[in-house]
């Protein structure tokens, strides 16, 4: 099973009590149906999980049982559910024209019937990606009901982004906390620990990765540092000008001579006595200093 449809079996296993939760419901689920001449309501599911809840509320609501029809092949199999109910034939004639109001769906004072029809929204054209692999939550409306959809969606504090798809357009999340946000208010609350742990993972991962690269980052320095310096030391040795610095000078010259992979810290511990890395610095300063001058 699919993580989108381990999503979709919680939110179908979800029992409403109040009638108007489960009218809000389903309304979710038929908002992108379509109708006909015959005034017969047609809504298509890409899953079983959905379409078997949309005949169970359809059955509940409009004391209807729609006639199903399967087709398609394993991977773009299709449920199509037929029925006639004149209350709601108007309610997509409405929104066909353009005149439906958000209010006349849900009611949007009541907690219950906002997350029971983003609820039906999702389960009849929503998806939603393993968040092991990324963060993504879509619903894809029509072109009639996405004023509406994104009207919702940002009245309950999540504005969509869209992008547009073959069969109409996407409205989407790629933030994680969003997108945690968004299930736990339809109602998932077990697969929500799975998208919390897989988040915490990413964070992990990125954090170790961060870390990674800022060592290597500085062996790469360290690296860079110390050829500068043996060319330098090198340069003054052929042209006789080493012996001529400093003694404390000379001394570096001929640790970092000796050990031209060691460490700044290595570095000043190998003089006796020790030095500052300050000092150090000064030093090889010096040494780079002189070759340049040459």
């Amino acid at each position: 099973m699919s993580f989108a449809d381990a999503v979709r079996t919680e939110l179908s296993q979800i029992t409403l009590k109040r009638p108007c939760c489960r009218k809000a419901l389903t309304y979710g689920l038929l908002l992108g149906a379509t109708v006909d001449g015959q005034k017969q309501i047609r809504a298509r599911y890409g899953n079983e999980i959905s379409a078997t809840l949309a005949t169970q509320m359809i059955h509940a609501i409009y004391g209807k049982e729609p006639l199903e029809q399967r087709s398609g092949a394993c991977g773009h199999r299709y449920w199509d559910l037929s029925f006639s109910a004149p209350s709601f034939y108007k309610t997509l004639r409405w929104l066909e024209g353009g005149t439906l109001s958000l209010v006349s769906l849900v009611d949007l004072d009541c907690e219950g019937c906002r997350s029971a029809f983003l609820r039906g929204l999702f389960l009849a054209t929503g998806t939603v990606n393993d968040p092991h692999k990324a963060f993504h939550l879509e619903i894809l409306g029509s072109e009639n009901a996405v004023p509406l959809l994104e009207e919702f969606l940002t009245l309950c504090g999540y504005p969509p982004r869209k992008i547009r798809r073959p069969k109409g357009i996407g409205l989407y999340y790629k933030d994680s906390a969003t997108v945690e946000e968004l299930l736990t208010l339809m109602g998932a609350q077990t697969v929500i620990f799975e998208i919390i742990n897989s988040r915490i993972e990413r964070e992990i991962r990125n954090n170790e990765n961060r870390a990674t690269n800022c060592v290597a980052k500085n062996i790469e320095k360290t690296i860079s540092a110390s050829s500068r310096q043996m060319d330098a030391i090198n340069l003054l040795m052929e042209r006789g000008k080493l012996e001529k610095l400093p003694e404390n000078v000379r001394t570096t010259a001929m640790i970092r001579y000796r050990n031209p992979d060691a460490t700044l810290d290595e570095l000043a511990r190998l003089h006796e006595p020790p030095i500052s890395k300050s000092g150090l610095n000064h030093r090889l300063q010096r040494i780079l200093q002189e070759a340049e001058d040459l």
